[in-house]
């Protein structure tokens, strides 16, 4: 029987983050992340995401307030 691991703040993938913050972008500006910030700040928001150990929803409602 395989055991199935549930994403949580230390191993969500870069690929699940980027969808949580692309929600976030589209929620509050109605555009996704790419229309805001560019593939080299979406990756440095997710090393930044990694030195917090917050959950990726909150980090992601931080990081889009100053583009609201």
């Amino acid at each position: 029987m395989a055991t199935q691991t549930l994403p949580t703040v230390d191993n969500i993938s870069s690929t699940i983050f980027i969808e949580i913050l692309s929600d976030e972008f589209t929620a509050k500006t109605g555009f996704g992340v790419y229309a805001h910030i560019t593939p080299a700040d979406v990756d440095q928001a997710y090393q930044q995401y990694q030195l917090r150990h917050t959950p990726a929803r909150l980090f992601a409602r931080e990081y889009v307030r100053p583009y609201v």
